[in-house]
């Protein structure tokens, strides 16, 4: 049977006043809309296998929903979990649905109506499947830079760090029809979309929005030139961008320059795409358990709740705003879960890590429920022996994960992040773990 494909779209915008995620501490929900945001979904079929690839632009996906939103398009379309990827773009101005602490309450109903959309669109991508065949290219972007920085001292802080890695490159996977017209492309690229500030409390899909947006009017532009309809949707689906932030930020006119930039090297991409792949689809997981890092002392849970708790009492006698308070919060809950766990007898920490591999015609797609740092991409592309595009962010996201030789910088991904996540660390080991399981599931494939 040849290759079937089709993709759809939903604008998931919630209303204002719903509370945004990505950072914490801030005074207000949303009080408006820069830009929409979407839900879009590509579908796939051989005959044998039924993939789905779902991109949404929120921060993350929390498990429970992962399972839920899988499960329920898993009936919907006749497939299987391990069939359906699900991604966020991982903006932070979009809404807070069930991530981390300190960023304000979920609002259940935007979730429930969020769940429904994100089945019904992968419904809808099902239901306009044509004849298709897939091509693959890449071509040279950088908009972000390494932003973890050490100074003499060995302090390390967020900032621009020039010489450290990056991943320059925007892949594309076009989706032809029988005719040989583009009808869809889905695209990565590895940076934070952090464009705007913590200040800016309007919703907005940031750059890869921008990038969607730029490259949905070329191709409409394409589409009334040649009298061809419908036009064709791009997909953006974030690389490892742990350690990337924009080098152009601060304000809209950064996230629209961002957006340009990548939507033209991903334009760039399609034209230098060459050779018709192959019409097999094939999907993989595997679970692994990494350590993490252990709680601290008894004794030093007990100074830090006693200290948050302080602290937090004298923030409230003083007034302070919302955000504020919502962080000490946010630090003395986490405090009193570590004293339960260093109170708790039994075998090391773990947390159970689900790595997913799907395969479009000898393209890879690779995927991490985590804030990769970018030097997994860099290492998994040098030693693929296929087109490989590695996706953090994907059916869920537990928290960051580093390199083991960055656990001695420290720095706010290894010494802060894992607060608001509400987790323990990961232990520097769950970097070979982590490698050999993704080399498991390429060799699988390959076999």
């Amino acid at each position: 049977m040849p290759l079937y494909a089709g993709a759809a779209e939903t604008n998931i915008t919630p209303p204002p006043g719903v509370w945004m995620g990505g950072y914490a501490g801030r005074l207000t929900g949303a009080i408006g809309v820069l830009d929409e945001l979407y839900a879009r979904a590509l579908a796939l079929d051989d005959g044998k296998a039924r993939l789905v690839l779902l991109t949404a632009d929120l921060i993350g996906f929390p498990p429970a929903l992962v399972q839920e939103v899988r499960d329920g398009i898993a009936r919907a379309v006749g497939t299987t979990p391990h069939a359906i990827l699900l991604h966020a773009t991982h903006t932070h101005n979009g809404p807070h649905i069930g991530t981390f602490r300190a960023m304000g309450e979920v609002d259940g109903p935007y979730n429930s109506v969020l769940v429904r959309k994100l089945i019904g669109v992968a419904v809808q991508a099902f239901a306009s499947l044509q004849p298709a065949h897939l091509t693959y290219g890449e071509s040279a972007a950088q908009i972000g830079v390494n932003r973890r920085v050490t100074d003499a001292e060995g302090r390390t802080s967020i900032g621009n760090n020039y010489s450290g890695p990056v991943a320059p490159t925007v892949q594309a996977v076009c989706v032809n029809g029988a005719d040989g017209r583009m009808f869809a492309m889905l695209f990565s690229h590895a940076c934070h979309p952090t464009t705007l500030p913590r200040e800016e409390r309007r919703l907005s899909a940031d750059w890869p929005g921008a990038a969607v947006a730029a490259l949905k009017t070329r191709f409409a532009q394409e589409a009334a030139e040649s009298g061809f309809a419908p036009n064709a949707l791009p997909l953006f689906f974030q690389g490892c961008c742990g350690d990337i932030n924009p080098l152009r930020r601060g304000d809209y006119a950064a996230v629209l320059h961002n957006g340009q930039q990548i939507a033209q090297a991903a334009h760039t991409a399609r034209w230098n795409a060459h050779g018709r792949l192959d019409d097999t689809l094939t999907a993989a997981e595997i679970t692994v358990e990494l350590p993490l890092l252990p709680p601290p002392s008894v004794q030093e849970c007990e100074r830090l709740i006693k200290t948050a708790g302080q602290r937090l009492s004298r923030e409230e006698a003083e007034g302070s705003d919302a955000g504020t308070l919502r962080t000490t919060q946010a630090h003395l809950a986490w405090a009193n879960d570590a004293l339960a766990l260093a109170l708790r007898p039994g075998p090391s920490l773990t947390q159970s890590f689900t790595l997913q591999r799907l395969t479009l015609g000898g393209v890879h797609l690779l995927g991490f429920p985590a804030e990769m740092f970018v030097q997994y991409q860099l290492d998994f592309a040098s030693s693929a022996s296929a087109s490989l595009l590695t996706l953090g962010h994907t059916n869920g996201c537990w928290n960051y994960l580093p390199t083991a030789d960055e656990y001695a910088r420290g720095g706010y991904e290894i010494e802060g992040a894992f607060l608001y996540y509400g987790t323990q660390m990961f232990a520097p080991e769950s970097d070979a773990l982590v490698r050999e399981a993704a080399a498991c599931l390429l060799v699988a494939e390959s076999d």
